[in-house]
C-alpha cells in the first residue's frame, strides 16, 4: 500500500494533467465546446455523407449478402439513397475501394432493431472522440515531459481549437484515432524501444497499426507513412550533429513496414471481394478503378471542384480573387489546368489551421488563421529560439521534423491530385499529421520560455 501511494505521489501531476487534458479534448471533439469550424453549422454537418456509408451498411446488414461497406450503384442517387433510413439493396453495391474494417465492426455490433441505431451511432461517436482525445492527451503528456507544463498546455489548447482534428474526431467512417495512432505510437515509444534494444517491437507495433488503418481506407497513406518517420528523425537528432542522410536505414525500414501493411490490407480486400463476386478479375478491376480516379488521371475530371471549394470554404478569398480572375468562367470548366491547380494550392494554404475565438473578418481574417501562416510561425519561432539560445539542443530535431512533416503533407496532395481537387473540404487534416502538431509544440515551448522569464522578473 505504501509503495502504491509513493508511486501515486510521484506521478500524480502527470495523471491529473492527462485526465484534465483528456476531458477538455473530449468535450471539444464530441460537442464542439470551443465552437470551431468554418461556419456555424459546420461541425454538425461535417462528413455526414461519409458516415452515411457506415450507417447504411448497419441498416442493411440483415438484407445484404455483403458484410463490408455499401454504397450506391449510381453516384447521382447518393443523397437520396444514402441519407435515407430505408434499405433497398437493389440500389446498393459493395464499396470496393477498401475492406472497410470500421464498417464491419460497427455493423456487427449494431442492434438489429433499426429504431435503436441513432442512439447506437451516438455512442460510437462518443467512443471515437474519447479515443482520439486519449491519443492527443498522451502526446501532450509526452510534450510535458520534454518541454514542461506550459508547453504541453499550449499544445493541448491549440489542438482543441483545430477544426480539422475536431471535425474528424467522431466520424464513424474516417476513424481518426487510426489516422493518428501510427504517429502517436512512434512519438511515445521510439526512444524506449531504441534504448531497450527492442526496435523490432517498435516496427511490429507500427505494422499492426498501419494495417488496421489501411483496412479502413488507404487515404493519406503517404502522409501517414511520413508521420511514422518524423518522430524517429526528431529523437535521433536531439543534441546530435549527425547528417540527416545517416537516418536512411530508418527510412527504409519505415517504407518496408508501410508496404507490408498496405499489401496485407489490399490482399484482404481483394480476397473479400473475390469471394463475393466469385471473380478475381472483377475484384481487381473494382479496387483499382477508384485508385485511378484519385491519381493523375483524375485531374481533368476533378479540376473544376477547385473553384467551388474555394467559394464554399474561403468565401472572402473567393470574392477577392474574382476581382482579378473570371472565377465563373473557370467554374464552368473553361480555362487552362494550371489555373485550377494554382487556385487549389492557394485554397489549401489558406485553409484554417485554427479557429481562433476572435472576430477576424475579410481575407485578412482567413489568412491569420490559415495553415500557411501557422506553419510560417512555427519556422520563425524556431529560428528565434535558436538565435536567443545558440545551444538549443532541439533546433535540428524540430527543423528537420518540420521539413519532413511538410513533405509528408504535400506528398498526398501531389501524388493524388484526383483526391486533392474535390476534397479540399476535408484534406486540411494532412497538415496535422504531424506538421501542425510540431508547430504547436514549438509555440508551446516559446510560451513556456516567456513564462519562465516573467517569473524571474516578477
Amino acid at each position: 500500500m505504501i509503495i502504491v501511494m509513493k508511486k501515486w505521489m510521484k506521478h500524480r501531476g502527470s495523471v491529473v494533467f492527462f485526465f484534465v487534458t483528456w476531458f477538455l479534448l473530449v468535450i471539444s471533439f464530441t460537442g464542439n465546446f470551443f465552437g470551431v469550424g468554418l461556419w456555424r453549422s459546420w461541425f454538425d454537418g461535417f462528413q455526414r455523407d461519409s458516415s452515411a456509408i457506415i450507417e447504411k451498411t448497419a441498416r442493411c446488414k440483415e438484407k445484404s449478402s455483403y458484410s463490408g461497406p455499401l454504397i450506391v450503384t449510381k453516384n447521382e442517387d447518393y443523397n437520396s439513397v444514402m441519407m435515407s433510413e430505408g434499405c433497398d439493396t437493389s440500389l446498393l453495391k459493395p464499396y470496393a475501394s477498401q475492406y472497410g474494417l470500421q464498417a464491419r465492426i460497427i455493423t456487427a455490433l449494431a442492434p438489429k432493431d433499426n429504431a435503436k441505431l441513432p442512439s447506437y451511432f451516438k455512442k460510437v461517436n462518443i467512443l471515437l472522440s474519447a479515443a482520439m482525445a486519449a491519443l492527443m492527451a498522451l502526446v501532450a503528456l509526452r510534450v510535458r515531459k520534454l518541454f514542461g507544463f506550459v508547453a504541453a498546455a499550449v499544445f493541448a489548447t491549440l489542438v482543441a481549437f483545430s477544426p480539422w482534428v475536431v471535425g474528424y474526431a467522431q466520424n464513424i467512417y474516417w476513424i481518426e484515432p487510426l489516422m493518428f495512432a501510427p504517429f502517436t505510437f512512434a512519438f511515445l515509444s521510439y526512444s524506449y524501444c531504441k534504448s531497450s534494444k527492442k526496435l523490432w517491437l517498435f516496427y511490429l507495433g507500427e505494422a499492426v497499426l498501419l494495417f488496421l488503418k489501411f483496412l479502413s481506407g488507404y487515404e493519406y497513406i503517404s502522409t501517414i507513412a511520413m508521420s511514422v518517420l518524423v518522430p524517429i528523425i526528431f529523437f535521433e537528432l536531439i543534441n546530435n550533429k549527425q547528417k540527416i542522410i545517416k537516418l536512411w536505414k530508418h527510412a527504409v525500414m519505415t517504407c518496408i513496414v508501410v508496404a507490408v501493411a498496405f499489401v496485407g490490407a489490399y490482399a484482404t480486400n481483394f480476397v473479400a471481394l473475390s469471394g463475393y463476386y466469385h471473380s478475381s478479375d472483377t475484384a481487381l478491376k473494382m479496387i483499382n478503378e477508384r485508385a485511378s480516379e484519385r491519381g493523375l488521371s483524375g485531374i481533368r475530371k476533378m479540376r473544376a471542384y477547385a473553384i467551388g471549394n474555394l467559394k464554399t470554404l474561403l468565401p472572402e478569398s473567393y470574392v477577392f480573387a474574382d476581382r482579378f480572375i473570371n472565377m465563373e468562367e473557370l467554374a464552368n470548366d473553361k480555362g487552362p489546368t494550371y489555373r485550377y491547380l494554382a487556385i487549389n494550392a492557394g485554397n489549401y494554404m489558406l485553409l484554417p489551421a485554427l479557429s481562433l475565438p476572435l472576430s477576424l473578418k475579410g481575407v485578412f481574417g482567413e489568412i491569420i488563421q490559415s495553415i500557411l501562416v501557422w506553419v510560417l510561425v512555427g519556422y520563425l519561432v524556431l529560428f528565434y529560439l535558436k538565435r536567443r539560445r545558440p545551444s538549443f539542443k532541439y533546433y535540428r530535431s524540430f527543423l528537420w521534423s518540420l521539413h519532413a512533416s511538410l513533405a509528408g503533407a504535400l506528398s498526398w496532395l501531389i501524388l493524388m491530385p484526383g483526391h486533392a481537387l474535390p476534397h479540399a473540404h476535408i484534406n486540411g487534416i494532412v497538415f496535422y499529421m504531424p506538421l501542425l502538431l510540431f508547430v504547436y509544440m514549438i509555440v508551446g515551448l516559446y510560451v513556456g520560455n516567456m513564462v519562465k522569464k516573467w517569473r524571474k522578473h516578477a
